[in-house]
């Protein structure tokens, strides 16, 4: 099979490594990549092997498909040509700065029946694909999402930044709408919010508690599952998954827990009991396979064979919907404001 004609759009921090892993997979020809910068985008371009570009115009006839890793602002002005054109793009996340913006994009993409796909690279982690194996019917969700302030991504708020990687896995596991969204965030750097915490309640009843900031002094990303079959944790940077499950008797008769209580007149004895014998721990170590690879990959694939991305402008569209809710919720209250009903200032 013919390699796919590929070029990446921004070498910033992501973009270059983008550029880095197409350049040396088997299936793609790397035609070029294009930065604005011509220093970085030649540095680049000479590292991998290949051309620089200072403009889309000069690479859109050259390519099957693009990566496109600009800062959000300019997503919509760059990704549209492209889109128009018939020609695939891979968006990194989020799929643009407004839902608007994004709505656009989709559009444009449904109407030249071409592929948009997004990068919610979570997705294509093994410890998230793991954990989606081990759980059943998901009743509460509970995502945390930290890290030190990079100064990278700094034209949207963390919001826009972290908390969408775990709004699009909240639907990617539960499958629902979102009925209703409480949040509340704050503000350290500006001029976008730095920590927000969001309640998310599904159609189906699930509820999922997300909190998102850059202003933690050590990095933290863990997704916790309560479902039918118990209760599942992923470290998603250690790449571990914890699966807590009741035993065998309590799943097929669980009033038995009232004669285990009278059989065990010594309450210590039965809380040193309960995480050995009543309730089974089982942690699983996922593959260490590169998630961005995988992504890229699914993006090719869905050049070869005309297929759905496993995340598509549809499902980027519905996260940032979600995102707008939190944002407007987040306006009507914030630490720094104290006051419900009082914008906060700069949260937005």
């Amino acid at each position: 099979m013919n390699r796919v004609k590929l070029a990446v759009i921004g070498v910033g921090a992501l973009g270059q490594h983008h550029a880095r892993i197409l350049s040396g997979l088997p299936s793609v020809e790397l035609v070029g990549v294009v930065d604005s910068r011509e220093q970085q985008g030649r540095e680049v371009a000479t590292k991998f092997c290949t051309q620089w570009y200072a403009s889309t115009d000069q690479i859109l006839p050259l390519v099957q498909g693009v990566v496109i890793a600009v800062p959000t602002v300019y997503h919509r002005e760059v990704g549209l040509p492209f889109l128009e054109a018939g020609i695939p793009v891979l968006m990194e996340k989020p799929l643009a700065n407004s839902l608007h913006a994004a709505q656009a994009l989709n559009r444009m993409a449904s109407f030249r029946r071409t592929i948009l796909q997004v990068g919610h690279v979570e997705r294509f982690n093994p410890a998230f694909e793991l954990l989606q194996e081990k759980i059943d019917r998901p009743l509460y969700i509970r995502v945390q999402r930290v890290s030190p302030y990079t100064f990278r991504s700094t034209d949207i708020g963390v919001v826009h930044d972290l908390m969408i990687h775990d709004i699009d896995l909240v639907l990617a596991l539960t499958g629902d709408s979102i009925e209703s969204v409480d949040s509340f965030g704050a503000v350290t750097f500006g001029p976008h919010e730095d920590m927000a915490v969001a309640r998310l309640k599904t159609s189906s009843g699930v509820i999922a508690d997300l909190t998102a900031s850059r202003m933690s002094p050590e990095p933290d990303r863990t997704i916790q599952v309560f479902s039918n079959n118990g209760c599942v944790t992923a470290d998603l940077n250690k790449r571990t998954v914890s699966c807590w499950r009741p035993a065998a008797p309590l799943v097929t008769n669980p009033g038995i827990v009232h004669d285990i209580i009278a059989a065990t007149p010594d309450p210590l004895t039965l809380k040193n009991e309960v995480f050995t014998k009543w309730i089974t721990n089982e942690t699983l170590q996922a593959s260490n396979a590169d998630a961005l690879t995988a992504e890229l990959n699914d993006f090719i694939t869905c050049i070869q064979a005309g297929s759905r991305p496993r995340v598509s402008g549809d499902d980027a569209v519905k996260a940032l919907e979600v995102a707008d809710r939190v944002l407007a919720g987040m306006a009507k209250w914030s630490w720094q404001s104290k006051t419900p009903g009082i914008p906060a200032a700069k949260v937005a």
